[in-house]
């Protein structure tokens, strides 16, 4: 199967813009990219480099098969297995604000609820 780099370029965009809603500037912040790499790959200007296939699939969790080939439904990045990819990439660092952002998320979740159910009573 070729490879096409126009298509390739649109399931980056596509991951930038409907999966994060962030600029180039950001997404490319977020891959370790340079703005202007990251534009002539959305414009599919050249392949990128096997590091370069690795930076964003690993910044976005996104599956090496999709964004070479499309191949597999995208279905929000399948939140689930993206945080797995997170979890066994991340550092000691990483791990400690990862479980510290998703127990805040969690507490405000539970706080939210229970409020909600003080105002239906």
């Amino acid at each position: 199967m070729a490879l096409d780099r126009v298509m390739i370029g649109d399931r980056i965009r596509k991951i930038r813009e409907d999966i994060f809603e962030e600029s180039r500037k950001e997404f490319a912040k977020r891959c370790d990219l340079e703005y202007r790499h990251l534009a002539q790959l959305e414009r599919g200007e050249f392949l990128f480099s096997l590091p370069t296939l690795d930076k964003i699939a690993t910044a976005t969790g996104t599956e090496t098969d999709y964004i070479l080939y499309g191949k597999k439904e995208n279905n929000k990045l399948k939140v689930t297995e993206n945080l797995y990819a997170l979890i066994d990439r991340a550092d000691t660092d990483e791990l400690q604000m990862y479980f510290k952002c998703l127990t805040s998320i969690k507490h405000y979740m539970n706080k939210k609820d229970k409020d909600k159910n003080k105002g239906e009573k």
